[in-house]
């Protein structure tokens, strides 16, 4: 709840499965493993994946690719998620759209 995430969104909301879905990513992209997941509307999935998924990047220095099913999603992770978290955690990866 004190995170970067809250301290640049001023409607942050600690949700304890947003968490746990971060966890699980997390986990998976460490121990190579599939990561298979659902959550309802309201979780906040996208920084669920790519929180973990950044830090992962960071670490070993790797790529990752980020496949949507609509324009849409993949707009608002291109023009929103993605710059937001990648600013907050002060990282410095960066993402292209292909």
């Amino acid at each position: 709840p004190q995170g970067p995430l809250a301290r640049r969104l001023p409607a942050f909301t600690y949700r304890p499965q947003q968490v746990a879905l971060a966890e699980a990513v997390e986990s998976a992209l460490d121990t190579g493993r599939p990561c298979l997941a659902e959550a309802g509307t309201g979780v906040g999935k996208t920084l669920a994946y790519l929180a973990p998924l950044v830090r992962w990047i960071e670490k070993g220095g790797g790529r990752a690719v980020v496949s949507t099913h609509t324009l849409a999603l993949q707009s608002q992770l291109v023009e929103r998620d993605i710059p937001l978290l990648l600013a907050a955690l002060e990282s410095p990866v960066e993402a292209a759209v292909l």
